[in-house]
């Protein structure tokens, strides 16, 4: 990783800032309705951005400053030294693997995404210290790229923001 923890946190809270901007830019319509049924609407896709954060990204941030889920040690697979490596996800869509989906996102409100948003950037920040203090040993495992520790977690985080800017100008479109 070539980044700085902070220098990761400063260039989330420029992407995830951008999304919040984007939101005064959408009708109620442009955010909800979808092209067609195998392609998510706008909302859906930042539901998506704030339940990856909490509930696989910093979740697994903690697990490892926790050291609990996951093992001293281990290492990323190919594709994971790749990510690194390159600092984020190739220009290209992804399926998430059947046997991994869950139930297709929903929704919220426009309004409701900037304070979601805003609480993803708070946790974040939350984190920074506690990442800092640890020596990156326990490592929890992420499917597609191997056992990543804390700072990795939190750098992942960053990569899967960024690679959804993508798929947010498509649908804009």
């Amino acid at each position: 990783m070539n980044l700085s923890v902070n220098e990761v946190f400063d260039n989330l809270e420029s992407v995830v800032n951008q999304y919040i901007r984007s939101l005064g830019e959408y009708a109620d319509e442009q955010f909800t309705s979808k092209k067609d049924a195998d392609t998510w609407s706008l909302g859906q896709m930042y539901e998506h951005l704030v339940q990856t954060s909490n509930f696989f990204f910093m979740a697994n941030v903690m697990r490892c400053l926790e050291q609990r889920k996951g093992q001293i040690g281990g290492e990323k697979n190919e594709w994971g030294e790749k990510q690194f490596r390159y600092g984020g996800f190739p220009p290209r869509k992804f399926k998430i693997p059947e046997a991994l989906q869950g139930p297709e996102p929903v929704a919220k409100s426009r309004e409701e995404y900037k304070s979601l948003l805003g609480k993803v950037l708070e946790d974040a920040q939350k984190l920074i210290e506690p990442i800092l203090q640890n020596n990156g040993e326990y490592k929890t495992l992420h499917p597609p790229f191997g056992f990543l520790n804390a700072a990795e977690w939190f750098y992942a985080m960053e990569m899967h923001f960024r690679h959804h800017l993508r798929q947010k100008e498509e649908l804009e479109q």
